[in-house]
């Protein structure tokens, strides 16, 4: 949602975070602890394919040869190629890809992973030995030279191998490792991913059943970055209905309104099973990188337009529909400035607000962060913010800010920061509502009046007890139970404020 941007896949980024061609080699600083010095030792040499899985589609594949010293890995991962080579003694790990060489030394205390790579969980296997429960690591990432805290733990598993398990940031991958030394299967739930040996059959995902009432059908967009997600009629429907086509918002939310970072809400899910009671049909797409939708593409280069691009390119579908009739936008916190963005290049017939900023996100981010920080947090924020205005170094980041300022999020906050809805939203003559929950604890009920000043004409309704994810909280504080509690209900009234602003679409 508003507050937090963070990659869309395992582990943070793809390799192009590295860099782009014709970028200088650059070589990240040595481990602070001492290296490690190992005596080589003869094993067997290990060699074979790993396919990455998301969601049940092909993302990556792993081509990867360890002859006991050397593990060198080829990646085609996320639309990019890459090598990955790393070193037994020393230990040391060499990222080549897009052009830029990163080179890092590896201490005794770190486990090294990169996006496809998965072979790597073997050298974390041999190099923790004695983890039978978890033990406290650093996580290095090499590509983009991240360093998180994380715990991995070695265990016995089938035949003679090893299951190892590395957790960072509330996410849990699991890899298991034969008597060999090769990576035989690896799950990471929490995104949907899967890796399998090539020759075995993809993992089969299915599509979550529709709720009764509701007639489904998965959708494909073309273009560069395949977009995935499910069209909901009411069942029985006949002649032409009207459609929401819902705009998420920040991170990596997907079309049920769920995350990867441990958002289980499914908001979006239950307005659409509420829109089509009342006789209305929703279009409800996965982002660019997340759940089932495509991963072709540098997320290090991703903009607002690329969003407004994704989000025009369902509602030209939905126009194409004979079935569907008027076509209405409803974006969602992050999702609200999208579909402001997009109703001024191609007007929908309708739009609704939902928990949208009438503030820039610089402005926004400002106001979150000063609840967290000391004002030596909130002089180091501003300067954050400066350079990335002036396209300046921004680098070093430091924790909690690296979670929403990291490289890959760099180009997309660069492109939303300084945009102000509330003059694009007065320029608008499309037909518009705004709803806003006064227990949200990340946009405020100002924002929302911000943005009916702006248009005397657009419906503003205001609910006592919702919040961000469209449920009742008695508190403005986080954490709130309903972000990870799918079962409730939605606020009273919400639903109602949607299918009324709808309706009101001739």
């Amino acid at each position: 949602m508003k507050s937090v941007r963070v990659p869309c896949l395992v582990l943070a980024l793809t390799l192009p975070a590295c860099g782009g061609g014709g970028t200088p080699a650059a070589k990240a600083p040595a481990a602070t602890a001492p290296v490690v010095q190992e005596a080589p030792k003869t094993v067997k040499t290990v060699e074979g394919v790993l396919v990455t899985y998301r969601s049940g589609i092909e993302i990556g594949r792993e081509q990867f040869h360890d002859d006991g010293e050397l593990l060198v890995s080829k990646l085609a991962f996320a639309g990019h190629e890459g090598t990955v080579t790393v070193t037994r003694a020393p230990r040391h790990v060499t990222v080549e890809a897009g052009g830029r060489r990163v080179e890092t030394d590896v201490d005794d205390h770190t486990v090294v992973l990169e996006n496809g790579a998965w072979q790597m969980l073997a050298l974390a296997a041999a190099w923790f030995p004695d983890a039978a429960s978890p033990q406290q690591v650093t996580l290095l990432v090499p590509a983009q030279g991240a360093r998180l805290p994380a715990t991995v733990s070695v265990t016995p598993g089938a035949a003679g191998g090893h299951v190892v398990t590395v957790t960072a940031r509330g996410v849990a991958l699991t890899g298991e490792i034969d008597a060999s030394g090769a990576v035989t299967h690896v799950e990471v739930p929490a995104q949907g991913i899967e890796v399998r040996p090539d020759g075995q059959p993809a993992p089969v995902v299915a599509d979550r059943p529709a709720p009764a009432g509701v007639t489904a059908e998965a959708f494909e967009t073309g273009g560069a970055v395949a977009l995935r997600g499910e069209l909901w009629r009411p069942a029985g429907a006949t002649g032409k209905v009207p459609v929401v086509v819902f705009i998420a918002g920040s991170g990596p939310t997907d079309r049920d309104g769920n995350s990867m970072l441990g958002l289980k809400t499914d908001a979006y899910r239950k307005l659409a099973e509420a829109l089509a009671a009342q006789g209305i049909a929703s279009l409800r797409y996965d982002k660019r990188g997340v759940g089932k939708s495509g991963v072709t593409f540098d997320p290090a280069q991703v903009t607002l337009d690329d969003f407004v691009s994704d989000a025009g390119v369902v509602v030209s579908r939905a126009r194409a529909d004979a079935r569907l009739g008027p076509v209405v936008v409803l974006g969602h916190s992050e999702g609200g400035l999208v579909a402001l963005q997009l109703a001024q290049k191609a007007a929908p017939d309708g739009l609704v607000l939902v928990a949208t900023a009438g503030r820039p996100l610089a402005a926004v981010l400002r106001e979150q962060f000063g609840r967290q920080l000391d004002a030596s947090g909130m002089t180091e924020l501003d300067r954050i913010l400066s350079a990335l205005r002036s396209g300046g170094p921004v680098d070093p980041v430091l924790p909690p800010l690296d979670r929403v300022f990291g490289k890959p999020s760099r180009a997309f906050l660069r492109s939303e920061m300084d945009v102000d809805p509330v003059p694009v939203f007065h320029a608008l003559r499309v037909p518009a509502a705004i709803v806003q929950g006064q227990s949200d604890a990340q946009v405020t009920v100002a924002d929302a009046q911000l943005l009916a000043a702006a248009r005397k004409d657009a419906k503003l309704t205001l609910l006592p007890r919702m919040n961000h994810v469209f449920r009742d909280e008695a508190s403005t504080s986080l954490p709130q139970a309903s972000y990870t509690d799918p079962t409730l209900p939605l606020s009273p009234g919400f639903a109602d404020a949607v299918v009324a602003a709808v309706k009101a679409v001739k």
